[in-house]
Order: C-alpha cells, then structure tokens, then sequence
C-alpha cells in the first residue's frame, strides 16, 4: 500500500509540469486568449470590489443623512 506522501510526490510531477506543457501544446493566439481571459476576469474582480465599497460608502452616508433629519426633527418638536 502507498503512503499519502508517495501519492502527493507522484501527482507533484504532474503539477510542476501542467503550465509548460499547456503553453507548449497552445498555438500563439491559443495562449493569448487565455492570457487576455485571465486580465479581464482579474479586472473584473477589482471592479466588483470597488463596486462594492461604493455601495457601502453610500448606504453609510444614507444612515447618516437619515439619523441627522431625525435629530433635528426632535430639536423642532421639543419646545
């Protein structure tokens, strides 16, 4: 029976090897749509990123805008 490092040694073959054989296997233009596909969905990523801070900035700023109309409501009402 094998060991579970013996299994990870064998199969860490393989790892090392995936990229170089993938890139030399893939014609020119192959290797520039999955090159173009990676930026655009790293792009993509930031993009939500930013998205979302913009949308908790300004639920943020609503919350505020909200707490500060009703103080001063309570200041009219109070005299």
């Amino acid at each position: 029976m094998t060991t579970k490092q013996e299994i990870r040694d064998y199969f860490a073959k393989f790892d090392k090897e995936g990229g170089k054989a993938t890139a030399r296997n893939r014609t020119p233009e192959e290797r520039s749509d999955a090159a173009r596909k990676a930026v655009e969905a790293r792009w993509a990523k930031n993009e939500n990123r930013i998205a979302k801070a913009l949308k908790e900035v300004n639920e943020g700023t609503k919350t505020l805008l909200r707490r500060a109309t009703a103080r001063k409501t309570k200041r009219k009402e109070k005299p």
